[in-house]
């Protein structure tokens, strides 16, 4: 690269920020509709996306501006106004809640319309500061209470929509209203903004908990769902590897003893050319549950590709391993009929202890398909344990494979 596209690259990335901060202030960039970008959802992807969203900005609308009612209504009462303006001052505190719900879940994309709605009340916002003559405390409370939802809402972005329509309504009631700037505030006035101060916050707070709460509990979800094999109910493949990485790693430095078992069904293709892949799904099932009802708890099973499958049998010696793997292909083979039944399927399997002369993960998979292979070979239905000359009997008879 050379060193005027470096100094190029470096001018370009030093303006990024002040173009971001330049966009933020201003307020044509603010409202203009931002240009598309390429990962954006299509057009017809957001109808009717924003339902939830709306509903709880409905409630906290609700409550927010039925105790702000009280806020402004002392400020009212201290600066004395027209009747007009309490009318106003009803419909928003307890009317506009309400239509902008339905306002907005009318609207082809509540999210969007709910955020129009959100700038709408900064602007009401706006508008009440001089309908007050600037009294300071409910001022100060409803600018608060505003910056907090467009924050929790919308971010940044939504905040300076949110300014821009607090200064316009302001603007507003100073040339309809005959505007004296009073900003001190009595002690009933400020008495009636301390439930504002007081509950709103706490309202807010547990709506963003519950939020948080609920995209955690997503967020475990789809982490679970990264790691489990849709039909078989088992690690996919990709999560297993990760599992087994770990274990050789742990048993590399002397934590325990274990076991890599893989599996295959025998004649699977079979299955499917001649009943169809409903029921070959049908037997991967039966089969997972057979190897989670077989082997412990403690051991790692997933489905390692088609009808593949991979456990870790974890802290067993190779006796023990040899004799729960030997059990399993038994069962698979009595799994001949009834209402879990292989359809005919038998396994054939490799089971490789782990050694200390591995030089990493690979090595024991590839042992263990191996093995498994020389199953095969044998003719299927069978179990045999890898050992040091395995690889050299590979292409002998059967007789010379060492089985269990």
């Amino acid at each position: 690269m050379s060193s005027s596209t470096t100094r190029r690259r470096a001018r370009t990335g030093g303006k990024r920020p002040l173009s971001a901060l330049l966009a933020l202030v201003n307020p044509v960039a603010l409202y203009r509709k931002r240009p598309n970008r390429p990962d954006d959802p299509p057009p017809e992807a957001l109808i009717g996306k924003g339902v939830r969203f709306v509903n709880r900005i409905y409630l906290l609308r609700a409550i927010g501006l039925g105790i702000g009612f009280f806020c402004v209504s002392a400020g009212f009462v201290q600066n004395p106004v027209s009747w007009p303006l309490w009318a106003l001052l009803v419909f928003h505190g307890f009317a506009w809640p309400h239509l902008a719900r339905h306002w907005a879940l009318r609207s082809k994309i509540p999210y969007r319309a709910e955020r129009r709605n959100l700038v709408i009340d900064a602007g009401f916002g706006g508008f009440w500061i001089a309908a007050m003559d600037g009294n300071l405390v409910p001022s100060a409370v409803i600018l608060s209470m505003i910056s907090m939802d467009n924050i929790a809402a919308g971010g940044v972005r939504l905040f300076m929509r949110g300014v821009y329509a607090s200064v316009a309504g302001f603007l507003l009631g100073w040339l309809v209203l005959d505007y004296r700037f009073m900003p001190q505030s009595d002690i009933v006035t400020i008495v009636a903004c301390l439930p504002m101060l007081a509950l709103y916050p706490l309202v807010l707070g547990k709506s963003t908990y519950d939020m948080s709460k609920k995209l955690a509990e997503r967020s475990r979800e789809f982490e679970i769902v990264s790691q489990i094999d849709g039909l078989t109910r088992l690690f996919n493949r990709r999560y297993w590897e990760s599992l087994l990485i770990e274990e050789f790693e742990q048993c590399r430095r002397g934590g325990h003893g274990a076991c890599l078992l893989l599996l295959d069904l025998d004649h699977f293709k079979n299955i499917n050319d001649t009943h169809g892949h409903l029921v070959g799904d049908e037997v991967l099932r039966n089969f997972s549950q057979l190897l989670r009802a077989s082997l412990r708890e403690d051991d790692l099973i997933g489905r390692y590709g088609g009808e593949e499958f991979v456990a870790i049998l974890r802290h067993t010696s190779a006796a023990d391993a040899l004799l729960l793997s030997q059990r399993l292909v038994e069962q698979a083979r009595s799994k001949q009929s009834g209402g879990d039944s292989l359809w005919g399927c038998t396994v054939s399997a490799g089971l490789v202890p782990f050694t200390p002369d591995m030089d990493a993960h690979y090595v024991w998979l590839q042992r263990a398909d191996q093995a498994m292979y020389c199953a095969k070979g044998k003719g299927r239905d069978c179990l045999v344990a890898w050992d040091a000359g395995l690889h050299r009997a590979h292409g002998k008879t059967a007789a010379d494979v060492q089985t269990a």
